[in-house]
């Protein structure tokens, strides 16, 4: 059973509950907002009367800006709030030491989103005060106070202040399963000859090779690729080592006990195998020799071209309904049924005899807010994620516009728009991600996100599928956010660490103790003191 602090939880509902107290005997002072969504008690000057720019940072913003001026809903958000964005751009090749650097410089954004928690420098934004706390009053804010009594948010309290937003994906670790998703033509395997989904690895190496060997479309096809190297251990540690697998920041690694002493999952006993078992795949031709130096547009471009027999890619059904068939598939093959061709793989039997799913936290990458934002303008800000947390808002930015994309018959929204919500609203993902990705909610027949309802049944049958099936090994997340010197320092990119050993001819087993020596050069025995000794004291077992 994963073990969180509930402490701050009772903090954040007593400060509101008093809050709203006093807010409430202030008579005519106040007035309640209810246009925008929330129960927020406001001055009754307009608080949106003055114009504001704000200026965000996320990731390819200027891509998703780029039909901005199409976007409906976009553009009636600008105007509710009376906000500009300014949009600053960063890449995933680049955003980490974008961020590092205007930091250095005081000049950050406004807003920036990124996977910080844990690191070293944002250690460094919350103690230099690079990046604003938010208020300790969030009575006005009541949506976003509630968003923070999830245990695993409200375990971010630095000193009982928040400095981030995070942006939560799950309404439980099991929906990490869709957080590293594997694609494969089963159009192509049925060709091969192939007549099971596979369910073990020896079966899907078996498909891998038969799709190889037969290259149905005569493509020199090679098999599995990955739309980031990054991503690569979230399927390979799946092999009898799941709690390894990370988000590729390098802090998020998971403790396990091994042996009476709480260590890094990366460095498991069962690490091993699973790298073996990667290296046996790769010598086999079974991973695509580019696979270390694949971008995302170049690995689905290789995919929906039959170039490659597997796509590793995140965002689970959603990014394949968008990347893949929305912008590529239906376009190169419109007479084609996209879910008799494209099937995602279930978690496979590993070696103990069990289907494990990827362990990521409930929540990806979180929004900041810069220390030079002025109390106004953070105000402003602080309204607009409470929106957008609101059920007006969620249903906004969810289903899109009542009565034009969407009405609701025996309680329940039924789509009624000819086009996608991508297609027609291109931008809106830009305030639907600031507070929250919240991805579980499309996975519901009744919700029209995936328009395909072919591909939204599939959708919905592979959670429900992987929710009862899969299993979620014991950890505990409070020793992934513990501080100790040398913790707060420490990086494991596990990532780097496969790719070298795939792409080497070296012993797998030398490759590994040269790796974990090198660890241990950096400081991982003392840092596993350091977590022992504090875990003793915090009366984690």
């Amino acid at each position: 059973m994963i073990k969180f602090r509930n402490s701050v939880k009772m903090l954040f509902s007593l400060t509101l509950m008093l809050s709203l107290i006093v807010g409430c005997t202030s008579g005519n002072t106040a007035t309640e907002q209810k246009e925008n969504g929330s129960t927020a008690l406001q001055s009754s000057d307009d608080p949106f009367k003055e114009h504001i720019e704000i200026s965000l940072a996320t990731w390819d913003i200027d891509t998703l800006l780029q039909k901005a001026g199409e976007d409906k809903i976009y553009q009636d958000l600008l105007k509710k709030f009376n906000i500009s964005i300014k949009p600053v751009n960063v890449s995933w090749d680049d955003y980490a030491q974008k961020y590092q650097l205007w930091s250095a410089s005081g000049q950050l954004p406004d807003i920036f989103q990124t996977d910080a928690i844990g690191t070293q420098y944002y250690k460094k934004w919350v103690t230099q005060n690079v990046v604003k706390a938010l208020p300790e009053d969030m009575s006005a804010y009541p949506n976003l106070a509630k968003y923070f009594e999830a245990p695993d948010i409200a375990g971010l309290n630095e000193e009982g202040k928040f400095y981030n937003i995070p942006r939560r994906m799950f309404p439980d670790i099991k929906w990490s399963v869709l957080d590293r998703t594997v694609m494969y033509r089963w159009d192509l395997a049925k060709e091969a000859g192939i007549t099971k989904e596979p369910d073990t690895y020896e079966e899907f190496n078996a498909m891998l090779k038969a799709i190889i060997d037969k290259d149905p479309e005569q493509k020199k096809i090679s098999g599995l690729t990955a739309s980031t190297p990054k991503f690569i251990g979230g399927f390979f540690w799946l092999y009898g080592n799941p709690v390894a697998t990370s988000d590729g920041s390098g802090s998020d690694f998971k403790w396990i006990k091994e042996d009476g002493k709480f260590i890094p999952a990366v460095f498991s006993k069962n690490a091993l195998p699973a790298i073996e078992n990667m290296r046996k795949m790769y010598e086999n031709n079974l991973i695509d020799k580019d696979i270390a130096l694949q971008k995302p547009d170049a690995a689905y471009d290789k995919f929906v071209s039959g170039k490659s027999a597997a796509l590793l890619a995140g965002g689970g059904f959603l990014g394949m309904d968008s990347n893949i068939y929305e912008k590529r598939w239906k376009t190169a093959y419109p007479d084609k049924d996209f879910t008799e061709s494209v099937k995602v793989l279930k978690p496979l039997i590993g070696p103990d005899g069990n289907r494990y799913h990827s362990m990521f936290k409930t929540y990806w990458s979180e929004s900041y807010i810069s220390a030079n934002v002025n109390d106004k303008k953070m105000d402003r800000i602080l309204r607009m994620y409470d929106y957008i947390l609101s059920p007006e808002g969620k249903d906004l930015l969810t289903y899109g516009i009542k009565d034009v994309d969407y009405k609701v018959e025996n309680g329940k929204k039924v789509s009624i728009g000819d086009k996608t919500l991508l297609e027609k609203y291109p931008a809106k993902g830009i305030f639907a991600g600031l507070a929250s990705l919240d991805t579980s909610d499309a996975y519901n027949m009744d919700n029209p996100t995936i328009g395909n309802e072919k591909i939204r049944q599939e959708a919905v049958d592979f959670i429900n599928w992987s929710l009862e099936n899969t299993n979620t090994p014991d950890y505990d997340i409070r020793l992934t956010y513990m501080s100790t010197p040398t913790k707060d320092k420490f990086t494991i990119f596990d990532h780097d660490d496969l790719l070298k050993i795939m792409l080497s001819t070296e012993p797998v087993d030398k490759m590994w103790t040269d790796i974990v020596n090198g660890y241990k050069a950096k400081g991982l025995d003392q840092m596993i003191e350091e977590v022992n000794a504090k875990a003793k004291e915090e009366g984690i077992e």
